[in-house]
């Protein structure tokens, strides 16, 4: 329970941050979007281009020097009639955000989803991570080991270790996920490792927390 509830308030939490950071962008993008429809700057674009687009059509334009001087050239979809008048006219009607002339709206622009899509598909994997994690308790893990144990079987500490000495043996300690005769379980923070007892003791059972010192073989 103690590892369960570590996960949820450690990982859960990291998963909230990643979200807020790969939806910010996108709700941030709709809002000033939104800003620019309400209370954006109203002024009159130059045309330079038409291009359909099915029903609709893809209308090239420059922004007054007063509200973008860099004059760059921007697109906007929008729908027939609209694209009809800026063909005839070779103005667009254009609402921009005050000091953000990339940030505009267009009457009878035609919403992209494209932008929507992308964060929904990054949300879902998102999702599928936190899904496996849980699925995983929490952990991803590793293939099991086997070791030899070179002495008797000790209470063990909280947390996990797997800790090499200077002569090549390994302090393992860890909780207890089975118990035989001739071996034990021992279950890690990512991985299992049997060990083999062979003439050593072992007083403890399943749930407790135990150290051996063994030597890997596999």
């Amino acid at each position: 329970m103690g590892e369960r509830r570590g996960w949820n308030w450690r990982r859960v939490l990291l998963v909230v941050v990643v979200l807020v950071v790969v939806n910010l962008p996108y709700l941030l993008h709709v809002w000033q979007v939104h800003r620019a429809q309400t209370s954006g700057v109203q002024v009159t674009a130059t045309v330079v281009g038409i291009t359909p687009s099915g029903d609709n059509a893809v209308v090239a334009f420059r922004l007054p020097k007063s509200v973008d001087p860099a004059q760059e050239l921007r697109t906007v979809e929008v729908d027939g009639s609209v694209g009809a008048q800026a063909a005839r006219t070779r103005e667009l009607e254009v609402s921009v955000l005050s000091g953000n002339p990339g940030v505009f709206h267009v009457d009878g622009q035609v919403r992209s989803w494209s932008g929507l899509i992308v964060t929904l598909v990054a949300d879902l994997l998102i999702i599928t991570v936190l899904l496996l994690l849980w699925r995983l308790g929490g952990r991803i893990r590793r293939p099991a080991l086997e070791a030899v144990a070179i002495g008797d079987v000790e209470t063990g500490a909280e947390g996990s270790v797997l800790d090499k000495q200077d002569d090549g043996t390994y302090v393992i300690n860890g909780e207890v996920a089975e118990a035989g005769e001739h071996s034990l379980v021992l279950r890690l923070r990512d991985r299992d490792v049997t060990i083999h007892l062979h003439d050593h003791r072992n007083p403890l059972s399943v749930g407790d927390r135990a150290q051996v010192r063994a030597q890997l073989v596999g």
